[in-house]
This record gives structure tokens, sequence and C-alpha cells, in this order.
């Protein structure tokens, strides 16, 4: 049996704190004593292939999940933030640049363990030509910074199903 527990599961009602919980197994629990339903949809998270003179950069992360293994640059959307406010936040944070026109790629399901739960997400993928290079980046989300041709890509030690579909499918359309 697995140590990763569904974010879903509760041991007691946020509303009147019984202990007689219901799980779907899916993603809703509900309370048997005051019948309380919680609905615990997907994470949204955005990620961006970023262009460079043919190339796409692709980073090495830093931080489990799959520390070590190559990913895009992106993160979760917040509330009250687009998908696309959030990308540009996010590389704005992590590569410290300004990204313009973002084409939309597609969406895939993702599971995204981190500290022992599992948290169901719908990963939002961006595309956007960049004139120049990040001269600096976050060395705490990022080990290191790479600039691969997309038919180059070694699938197999990109971190995320949905990431690798992803370059999967945008390599196909080259």
């Amino acid at each position: 049996m697995s140590n990763i527990k569904e974010m879903n599961v509760f041991n007691y009602c946020p509303r009147c704190k019984s202990s007689d919980i219901f799980f779907d197994g899916v993603k809703k629990s509900s309370c048997k004593a005051c019948s309380f339903t919680y609905y615990h949809n997907a994470a949204a998270a955005a990620a961006a292939i970023l262009e460079y003179d043919g190339k796409i950069i692709l980073i090495k992360r830093n931080n489990e999940p799959c520390k070590g293994k190559l990913d895009l640059p992106g993160g979760f959307v917040d509330p009250k933030e687009t998908a696309e406010e959030a990308i540009r936040r996010e590389i704005k944070e992590e590569l410290k640049i300004n990204i313009g026109t973002l084409k939309y790629i597609g969406s895939y399901p993702n599971i995204y363990e981190y500290k022992g739960v599992r948290y169901h997400t719908c990963d939002l993928f961006f595309y956007s030509k960049i004139d120049m290079l990040p001269a600096d980046y976050d060395k705490t989300e990022i080990a290191e910074l790479l600039l691969i041709d997309p038919l180059k890509v070694s699938f197999n030690e990109v971190a995320f199903k949905s990431t690798r579909a992803c370059l999967e499918l945008f390599a196909r359309k080259l």
C-alpha cells in the first residue's frame, strides 16, 4: 500500500467535525452526519515551451517531485488568476524575463505527488518565441537551464507525463 494519500480524503468533516465521512474514491467527500459535500477538483497549472533560435528552453528541476528531471518552466495557477497571467508570472519569477505573445497548445491531466499527497492537476501548455535567453534564473527552483533542439529531447528524462505529451506533440508538428 502506498503512503501517498489522496488530497480529498478527510478524517473529520470540515463543517461539523464528525468522523462519519464517505469518500467516493474519485473527488467527492460527504459527511453522513450533516450532509456536507466537498468536491476536490483538479488544480490548474501552466507551463510554456519557449523557443529561441530554433531550440527550446528546458529546466532541470531543483526540487521534488522529480528533482533532477527535465521540465518546462511554469507552475500552479493562483486563485483569481488566468492561466496566461500565471505563466507570465511564473516565467518572470523563474527565468527573470517577460514573454510576448502566447499561443495555447493544449491541456493534459497529470498527477503531482508532493510531500505524501497526490494532487490531480490539469496542466495547460503554451508556446512563445523569445528574443533573448535568460541571463539569470531562480536557482532555488531550477538546477540547470538547457537549450535543446526539440527533436532531440530525451522524453524518458522528462518529469511529468503531461509535459512529455506536450513536448511529443510539439516535436511531431515540426
